[in-house]
């Protein structure tokens, strides 16, 4: 028994955990990560209007 044989089956393991398991999981976890970010943009551009328009009614926007 030579370390090839303890190091092949470890790396077909780890070969196939990336092929079944975190490649099918990263396009549910990236669409969330742009939803995500589409939200806090839109709540932030929303926000930043009402700002704008308070201080255009106080007379602070020059």
């Amino acid at each position: 028994m030579n370390l090839q044989e303890l190091i092949t089956p470890v790396g077909k393991f780890v070969e196939w955990t990336f092929e079944t398991v975190l490649v099918p999981a990263s396009d549910p976890i990236n669409l969330a990560v742009i939803a995500l970010i589409l939200g806090g943009l839109a709540y932030w551009l929303r926000t930043q209007s009402k700002f704008t328009a308070k201080a255009r009614q106080n007379g602070d926007l020059i």
